[in-house]
């Protein structure tokens, strides 16, 4: 048997799940290979979902924190493989720290904003809302999974993070479940209340000479609140004529997460080999903004000693006719 075990989650998606509207592209998972295709695959749809809740509120079915449309607070789990199979639906704490946005799912590293996995209960084929719960789905069948979400009364405000898994089982013979691989849903919402988005901008600066080579700026975000955001920047190049040479667009953002620190380190790979040019360097996170615009010199040393030796053939062309004329008048005047 040759087994495959998904990926946790890819980065991207979990992290974009988070500062921009939900991907709803199905998450899957392969296990077990199978001539003519993968004998044991789950698909999960949708790949994340983003909640507010308040304190003391139940969410379920279609309430009005629940995400919008037709599922609900529910997730569909597909067998997209070629027999049948077995899964466990649970939950996970979604934990993210460090500069890197490195992800955990442990209870070891759980944390205040991670308290939305212990609120959720998954409801089995009983209709029993339970910790965990264990589905059946013959090829191409597709499970509809509902949850819970039950909020204390004394719930943190910000934000909160957890991960619904499905996870391919498989039953061993004397060993009895064996785990082949996984995939899950991100949960992320914000309590109506005590929002905090702030931020702290340092380190800014952006590079205004250089002999050639990438130009490059920076900056250090801190996200001081208590909410998830994207912190945005920006670097724009034109003439001194007002014509856009260079634009970073608006793609290009840090996933921040409360308490983090983050250090943004920008380059424009190919700047012109030569050219004087305006530029303005801007970072937009929660509350903060910081913009500064400046002359940039890019002045390539070939370049720089060509001028030097002109201007020194110009100042010794220069010395010797002041000294011609000194000379004509000297001569005058005798």
């Amino acid at each position: 048997m040759k087994k495959l075990i998904a990926g946790i989650l890819a980065a991207g998606v979990a992290v974009a799940s988070l500062v921009a509207p939900v991907a709803t592209t199905a998450g899957q998972v392969y296990a077990e290979e199978a001539e003519g295709g993968s004998r044991n695959a789950l698909q999960v749809t949708p790949s994340g979902a983003r909640l507010t809740f308040s304190k003391g509120e139940v969410l379920e079915g279609h309430a009005e924190h629940c995400p919008r449309g037709d599922d609900g607070c529910s997730i569909t789990v597909t067998n997209i493989g070629t027999g049948p199979i077995r899964f466990r639906v649970y939950v996970s704490p979604y934990v993210v720290s460090g500069e890197e946005n490195e992800l955990s799912f442990t209870e070891e590293s759980s944390t205040s904003y991670t308290q939305l996995s212990k609120w959720i209960k998954i409801q089995n084929e009983e209709g029993e809302f339970v910790d965990e719960a264990i589905f059946s789905a013959e090829p191409n069948e597709g499970k509809t999974v509902q949850y819970r979400i039950t909020t204390p009364e004394d719930m943190p405000g910000g934000s909160q993070y957890a991960v619904i898994w499905a996870q391919i089982i498989n039953d061993g013979e004397s060993n009895g479940i064996e785990t082949v691989g996984q995939i899950g849903a991100v949960l992320t919402g914000r309590s109506t209340e005590d929002i905090v988005e702030t931020a702290e901008i340092s380190d800014y600066d952006f590079m205004k000479f250089t002999f050639g080579g990438p130009l490059t700026a920076k900056a250090t975000v801190k996200n001081t609140g208590n909410v998830d955001f994207a912190a945005r920047y920006y670097y724009t190049a034109k003439t001194i004529f007002g014509k856009e040479l260079y634009s970073n667009g608006t793609e290009d953002f840090v996933a921040a997460y409360p308490g983090t620190t983050y250090h943004i380190d920008f380059e424009w790979e190919d700047p012109p080999f030569l050219g004087i040019f305006q530029v303005e360097w801007k970072v937009v996170a929660a509350d903060q903004e910081e913009t500064h615009s400046a002359i940039v010199i890019i002045m390539p040393i070939i370049v720089m000693i060509v001028m030097v030796l002109l201007l020194t053939v110009i100042i010794i062309w220069i010395i010797i006719i002041s000294r011609k004329r000194k000379e004509r008048k000297a001569r005058k005047l005798v």
